[in-house]
């Protein structure tokens, strides 16, 4: 049901693909959907340089984008773009000149669903400003009028999902009950996240539980990913997300 079908999955940082929803993204892949990563920057301005140090602030871009292509092929993701952003610096763009951006994008592939961060539980400045444009990109995609520059005509996207962390799990639930999280099980693709993660060793290499094999001590491996459904305000089961995509259209 799922064949033939396009998500574009817009996020900040080389490895937020993995972490917050690599299992989902390789469970997608799996039942033949399309997959389009537009990550707005190279992760430049990242903490880690591997453990122990083996990267520069010099050579750190370039790695990562490295590290992210071997993530992308892992997971099974068809097409990696960049808006090419200086990390740490999303918030201080326009939002609508990154949502134009955006949109010349989902008017060339036209996805039948976007991923994204909500604005508030991004947790990340750089994540809650690349959700904002990219849910802005989503409302206005169908517009004629916005971006009447881009090569490709309008196109409406049919569904926007926000990523939800596990760590903000609590504090969407207390503001807006469960009626609007989707609960992936990702056990079927757990495996091939880890593989991922491990793709991102500038980055992971800081996780000994994750290269000790003592994964079930790591949250973000506990075997389900969240999601937020802007649409459909009901209580939805783990796999709904696939459901749902599938039915677009």
């Amino acid at each position: 049901m799922l064949s033939h079908k396009k998500v574009l999955v817009v996020l900040a940082h080389p490895d937020d693909e993995t972490f917050l929803c690599g299992g989902t993204i390789a469970e997608l892949s799996e039942r033949n959907v399309h997959i389009t990563l537009l990550c707005a920057t190279k992760g430049e301005m990242g903490r880690r340089m591997g453990n122990p140090i083996f990267a520069t602030r010099e050579s750190l871009p370039e790695l990562r984008v490295s590290e992210l292509k071997n993530a992308c092929e892992e997971l099974g993701i068809n097409d990696l773009r960049f808006l090419h952003v200086r990390d740490k610096m999303v918030e201080f763009e326009s939002d609508n000149s990154l949502a134009a951006r955006i949109v010349k994008v989902i008017r060339e592939i036209q996805p039948d669903a976007l991923i994204t961060f909500h604005e508030k539980f991004g947790g990340h400045p750089d994540h809650c400003a690349i959700g904002r444009a990219a849910e802005m990109a989503f409302l206005n995609s169908g517009d004629a009028g916005f971006y009447p520059d881009a090569v490709f005509s309008a196109f409406k996207v049919q569904s926007l999902f926000f990523v939800l962390w596990y760590a903000f799990y609590d504090q969407w639930v207390m503001e807006n009950g469960l009626s609007r999280i989707i609960r992936v099980n990702i056990a079927g693709t757990l495996r091939r996240k880890v593989q991922a993660l491990m793709c991102h060793r500038s980055q992971t290499l800081a996780v000994p539980e994750l290269w000790g094999n003592q994964l079930q001590s790591l949250p973000f491996l506990s075997g389900y990913e969240y999601f937020i459904n802007t649409a459909t305000p009901t209580n939805m089961e783990e796999t709904d997300l696939f459901r749902t995509i599938s039915k677009l259209r």
